[in-house]
């Protein structure tokens, strides 16, 4: 027998990569990257900011992810925040989603729209972005394989090997 089966233990060790199966994975991937999109655009925002005599722009904003937001402004004081205590107006407005405006949005001009803008802007950007990934990892899907090069007999020998040993050289 001039060929040699390699033992058991070496068959099992064998492992899948990710380029195995490049297309299983790029789909994988651009799936995920559309869950991400869809999150981004399509999910209401409520910004909640404060404004103050002193400076009337919305500042200190931050952003919360949630479905029926009810507006509230309160007034408060930041005795203990600021180094001259003074009475803060903060807001908790709810923006919409990225193509929509909140119900209450317009009521605040100019600050609700001017916040609003602040917080939607990054992930309309974000979340468009994410989506032509998507969209262009489905289309260059079917330019890929659907199994890797090497993905046959890893144990195969070259032809010019096999050659030699049917010869007997």
């Amino acid at each position: 027998m001039l060929s040699r089966q390699l033992p058991r233990s070496y068959v099992s060790e064998a492992r899948l990569t990710l380029l195995d199966h490049p297309r299983r994975w790029a789909l994988i991937a651009a799936a995920a990257a559309t869950v991400a999109a869809a999150w981004l655009l399509l999910v209401p925002i409520t910004a909640v900011y404060v404004t103050s005599t002193e400076d009337p722009a919305p500042h200190d904003v931050s952003t919360r992810y949630s479905w029926w937001t009810t507006e509230q402004n309160f007034v408060y004081s930041d005795a203990g925040l600021s180094p001259s205590p003074h009475t803060v107006n903060g807001v908790r407005l709810n923006c919409g989603n990225v193509f929509t405006v909140g119900p209450a949005e317009a009521a605040l001009a100019p600050d609700g729209p001017r916040a609003c803008g602040m917080v939607e802007t990054p992930r309309c950007i974000a979340g468009l972005g994410l989506f032509a990934v998507a969209v262009l990892g489905l289309l260059g899907i079917t330019l890929l394989p659907a199994a890797g090069r090497d993905s046959g007999n890893r144990y195969r020998q070259p032809r010019s090997q096999r050659r030699a040993l049917k010869r007997g050289w």
